[in-house]
């Protein structure tokens, strides 16, 4: 058996191993390239959150892609390290067999250079002792140098082999330093997730704490709103929503903005519903009060609107001003009328009812619009559309009215998250 046939039985059991593991690396090839698309998403969904509006939900929402971010990771780097495992017992494995090379290399060129050295030492003889041709004699010293040949051969070879034995020992060394490298991050990666984790356990406390303010602020809203009367029932905050939202979609105006307006005009009177158009209604109002109410088909008699407000000790009569407005919006009769035609346009339904908490804040969205820049939301046009609408040409004397619609406007927009 020649000695490269013996290198080749040394080293056939290795290569079925060899592609065992070689299976193995391409699944995890295979994995951690799906973890990678996986992370990659998150980090979009992560990006596409932080353009929105902060908030205490959306940094939760963060925190929870963040975790599962990281939780990603860690999967990600632990298959990177099996990878490296394999590699490393892979390396191992070669640096083994090259090793066993050098020792049969090295036992080859010790054999041929032994081998030379007799032939060497046969050849002088002959040369001297023998009756052999010169012919004879160049022939043997031919085949001396084809060895000599061979010999420097296997010594290359085991140069070679040295050569790539020490690179091969320092890559796997390299990749040793990897695997703990990727094992103290992985320690980093699990404290970042303990910390995301904690993070997020703060905001959900803190996010049911504002849970539980916002829910008795609801439901002092919902006592405040329940002060409006149509035709004698209270109106819930869910209608009062949908119909901001209805109202909204038609006239451009926030719903947050149309309910703030609602919820102080509500408070404008002392008894919101609690008066009757001959007590508390300026007769120059009362023909235009009974045609509405004809149209609708109601007796203008039981029909409740806002009660005077008596504020003025010095008038005949104490009060010295009237009540009269119709509805949830507030409407006097004549200002009503310039509306009319407009709701029913738009909403297709008539005739239009000043009681009726959809009409109404169509109406009031209408008359809130014709503000330029209500619409697009800009707070300064709002607070001078609400002041208008609530006190007329003279608005700007009475900045808090507006700055009390504000105030309710921005409570209102927290609670239209819920709705």
């Amino acid at each position: 058996m020649s000695v490269l046939t013996g290198l080749l039985i040394v080293f056939s059991a290795t290569f079925a191993a060899q592609d065992n593991k070689e299976v193995q690396r391409e699944e995890l090839k295979s994995r951690i390239e799906n973890l990678r698309n996986q992370i990659s998403g998150y980090q979009q969904n992560i990006f596409e959150k932080n353009q929105k509006e902060q908030s205490v939900s959306n940094d939760i929402e963060i925190l929870e892609t963040d975790i599962k971010k990281i939780e990603l990771q860690i999967q990600e780097t632990e298959l990177v390290i099996n990878q490296l495992d394999l590699d490393i017992s892979q390396k191992q494995t070669e640096i083994d067999e090259m090793e066993k090379k050098v020792v049969v290399k090295r036992e080859m060129l010790a054999k041929f250079l032994q081998e030379l050295y007799e032939k060497g030492d046969d050849i002088t003889s002959e040369i001297i002792f023998s009756n052999q041709s010169f012919s004879d004699y160049f022939s043997k010293v031919e085949g001396l140098e084809n060895f000599e040949g061979q010999t420097m051969e296997v010594y290359n070879q085991l140069v070679g082999i040295r050569d790539e034995l020490k690179r091969q020992k320092k890559d796997l060394l390299d990749k040793k330093a990897e695997k703990e490298t990727l094992r103290y991050m992985q320690k980093d990666q699990e404290r970042s997730l303990g910390q995301e984790k904690e993070m997020k356990d703060i905001l959900v406390s803190q996010i049911q704490n504002e849970k539980q303010a916002l829910e008795q602020k609801m439901d002092k809203l919902q006592a405040e709103l329940n002060m409006l009367q149509s035709l004698g029932e209270p109106i819930a905050i869910e209608e009062a929503v949908r119909a901001a939202k209805y109202a909204s979609g038609i006239t451009s105006v926030a719903p947050e903005f149309l309910l703030g307006v609602l919820r102080v005009e509500s408070g404008l009177g002392t008894n919101v519903g609690g008066g009757r158009y001959k007590t508390d209604m300026n007769p120059a109002q009362w023909d235009t009060f009974k045609k509405v109410c004809n149209e609708l088909g109601i007796d203008p008699g039981k029909t409740p609107v806002s009660r005077r407000a008596c504020y003025n000790r010095d008038s005949d009569d104490g009060c010295g001003g009237w009540g009269g407005a119709m509805g949830p919006a507030q409407f006097l009769p004549s200002t009503w009328m310039g509306y009319k035609s407009k709701v029913e346009k738009l909403t297709g339904e008539s005739p239009a009812n000043p009681w009726d908490i959809k009409d109404s804040m169509v109406a009031m969205g209408l008359k809130l619009a014709a503000v330029d820049g209500v619409t697009s939301g800009d707070r300064k046009a709002w607070a001078k559309a609400a002041g208008i609408y609530l006190a007329g040409a003279n608005w700007e004397n009475y900045s808090w009215y507006s700055d009390r619609v504000l105030r309710y406007a921005d409570e209102f927009k927290k609670i239209l998250k819920n709705y």
